[in-house]
């Protein structure tokens, strides 16, 4: 093969920097893929909840495989703007520079000053998610958060059903253990329902109020449905699905 006359810098090497790099190396372009973390995993690592191990696995091989193809570089601990500038990449001799950092931000609430609450009762959901699924390493601060029924959560989106799930399994796996019961977090991802009836129990019983999901549409209208439905029944299918699944 003829070496190519371009050479890729890619920040981000999870989902979308990988998939650049795998398309680029299809087209006999190598890259260099930078990570500001140890590992290439992103938001699939940081961001989707522990529990979804199975899920987690499949796209981190995906990844791998894209990354270990020979016209791919992987530079992990590298962040654009504090470990390398855009004036140092300049003079590298790279083509191009193509950002896929994700959405490591999280939508502001868009109330006026209420960022001054951060750490004070008000917390996005990104660091949140991140501390869930670090809070078992070692050195790393398990009260950094501290789970207590009856928060609020503003969204509607998966996102929020995931923060919405993590307080239940924390309450229901807290108030267990007070009575003497254990239970692991893929049971309860399972089914809440089904380990309390196990175990003759209900939420009432556990003295649980639970959490609350404040969103600006319907029901009817969070993002549960897979595709996008277009037909009188397609989208009544999917109003029906919506209802279904946050109860």
């Amino acid at each position: 093969m003829t070496p190519s006359k371009y050479l890729v810098a890619i920040f981000g090497g999870a989902v979308s920097g990988s998939e650049a790099a795998n398309q680029l190396a299809m087209r006999g372009i190598p890259s260099v893929v930078f990570d500001q973390n140890a590992l290439p995993y992103g938001k699939i690592e940081d961001g989707l909840p522990k529990w979804h191990v199975k899920l987690r696995d499949k796209e981190e091989q995906r990844i791998n495989e894209k990354l270990s193809h020979p016209l791919v570089t992987f530079v992990p601990m590298t962040k654009l703007g504090e470990d390398i500038t855009f004036e140092q990449l300049k003079g590298m001799g790279f083509s191009a520079i193509l950002l896929a950092i994700g959405a490591w931000k999280d939508r502001p609430l868009g109330l006026k000053d209420v960022d001054n609450y951060i750490g004070k009762g008000l917390i996005y959901q990104n660091p949140f998610i991140y501390w869930f699924n670090h809070k078992h390493e070692p050195g790393f601060d398990k009260e950094a958060y501290k789970i207590v029924d009856g928060i609020g959560i503003i969204g509607g989106g998966l996102a929020s059903l995931d923060v919405a799930k993590v307080i239940m399994f924390d309450l229901v796996e807290k108030a267990l253990k007070e009575r003497g019961h254990q239970v692991d977090l893929f049971a309860l991802d399972r089914s809440i329902a089904r380990v309390l009836d196990d175990k003759g129990l209900t939420l009432e019983e556990l003295g649980i109020e639970g959490c609350t999901l404040f969103y600006r549409r319907r029901i009817k209208d969070m993002p549960l449905y897979p595709g996008n439905p277009t037909t009188p029944e397609e989208i009544a299918k999917a109003e029906a699905v919506r209802e279904k699944n946050p109860q």
